[in-house]
């Protein structure tokens, strides 16, 4: 049942939430800060990475849990020692579709971290270089190359993995 809650914040489109997320976190103190903009990125991939591992957990046998059980294993030490290990393919999925979705994230900085707040995410720093009349491309394209190059690493680095983490859990067998 919880799942289903979790699912249903996949269906809400990060625009709809966007202005009572600025209203929470003016209340809560966060406003213009960080933390907030930290909060507000877990909270909105929270419902795929919790769909993928639930999707990916599903998949491991039973039989894995029990046998452990009967070796003496506790709850944690199954999950730490043998779950969780079997789960690498599902934390990398996770790990790379939220990395580069939030580091290519620009509405949502753009927003909650105000330019008068002082605090830029890249993209929003790249943003904040340009102006109406006039634009100092000597240091906006090396930022660009800054905002772009990590993302080409990463993907260079885990590409493997992207496409057989995308299919884990996808089918039960």
């Amino acid at each position: 049942m919880v799942l289903l809650y979790f699912l249903a914040g996949t269906f809400i489109p990060g625009a709809a939430v966007i202005i009572p997320v600025i209203y929470v976190l003016r209340e809560v103190g966060l406003a213009n800060t960080v933390t907030g903009l930290v909060a507000h990125d877990v909270a909105s991939t929270l419902p795929v990475s919790i769909f993928l591992f639930v999707g990916f957990i599903r998949t491991i046998p039973v039989d894995i849990d029990h046998a452990a059980t009967i070796d003496g294993a506790g709850r944690y030490r199954t999950f730490w020692t043998i779950v969780f290990p079997l789960m690498r393919p599902a934390v990398v999925t996770v790990l790379i579709l939220n990395s580069i979705g939030i580091w290519n994230d620009f509405i949502s900085p753009q927003i909650l971290l105000s330019p008068s707040s002082g605090h830029y995410t890249v993209t929003t720093a790249i943003y904040a270089g340009i102006s109406q009349y006039s634009t100092d491309l000597t240091k906006v394209f090396p930022n660009l190359l800054l905002a772009v190059a990590p993302v080409i690493i990463f993907f260079i680095y885990m590409q493997r993995h992207i496409i057989s983490g995308l299919t884990v859990g996808a089918v039960k067998g």
